[in-house]
């Protein structure tokens, strides 16, 4: 099996980590995690296409080991994040895949700051707006409740216990991914105990959302996506509703799709799961 390189990049003065997969010389691929996940989540898709890409995997400010930094967590900072990521790298080409929050973002980039440099779009288990739809309602809800005052334990099995509780929607995962899940998702508090290895305070730009009201409208970003796009959807998904998803394929018809029996969201951890993104990124011109 593959193994990633650790490095670190500062991005307008916030130390980023992330892990590096495959041939420095190949296409990269740029991999964004979810709201409080981090870049190992992505080790198995990573090392499944470690033989023809160059997986690059960033932790988000406030996750993983990137610097904790809470002026960096609203959607506009963390975008400035991804292009500055972009060009401290100095990728001038990428595909880019983003799962939930990390694909909200790139919806954002990729016609955006980043539209001379993306090459394709996987979306993975969301769509624009999820905060909007009222089906996603519940899923959102959901998130925002096991993000708030995340729980601390004495033994890391008790925090694999509870990862497996509120990430029970993922696509089924073998014991020993658990338990890697487990270790790549803690920190030990000052007093020693394992927590989930985020800033409790990335939510509270989620909680503000309603208020704020101001940013781009993301259906409009998304139609002006001009490079092809992958989205993969878990069929009861509560964050990518049956609506959303079809009006992704309404307005983009040549939009490739991969429907996972799972919740929110697909692992990627499985060849069923990364061979179809392996054939769609390798039939991108």
């Amino acid at each position: 099996m593959a193994t990633p390189t650790h490095r670190y990049v500062t991005v307008d003065g916030t130390e980023i980590h992330y892990t590096e997969w495959g041939d420095p010389t190949a296409t990269p691929l740029v991999c964004v995690h979810g709201l409080s996940r981090h870049g190992r989540d992505f080790d198995p898709l990573a090392a499944a296409l470690a033989d023809e890409y160059r997986v690059l995997c960033p932790d988000m400010p406030g996750r993983g080991e990137s610097q904790w930094d809470p002026d960096r967590y609203d959607a506009a900072s963390l975008s400035s994040v991804i292009v500055g990521f972009f060009e401290s790298l100095e990728l001038d080409t990428a595909h880019y895949l983003g799962l939930s929050m990390g694909g909200q973002l790139g919806i954002g980039v990729v016609p955006g700051p980043l539209s001379d440099r993306v090459e394709s779009l996987v979306l993975v288990d969301v769509g624009p707006d999820p905060d909007d739809d009222e089906t996603a309602d519940e899923g959102v809800q959901r998130i925002v409740d096991y993000l708030t005052d995340p729980p601390a334990f004495d033994a890391l099995t008790d925090l694999e216990a509870y990862f497996r509780d509120v990430y029970d929607t993922f696509s089924p995962m073998t014991d020993a991914e658990w338990r890697r899940l487990a270790r790549t998702s803690a920190r030990r508090t000052d007093d020693g105990q394992f927590a989930p290895n985020y800033d409790p305070r990335i939510v509270e730009p989620l909680l503000l959302a309603d208020e704020d009201g101001d940013g781009p409208d993301q259906w409009t970003l998304f139609d002006a996506i001009d490079v092809p796009v992958m989205t993969v959807k878990g069929v009861d998904s509560d964050i990518l509703s049956d609506a959303t998803f079809a009006e992704m394929r309404e307005r983009n018809p040549e939009m490739e799709t991969l429907v996972v029996d799972c919740g929110h969201a697909p692992a990627l951890n499985v060849p069923e799961q990364t061979e179809p993104i392996r054939s769609f990124l390798d039939g991108v011109a």
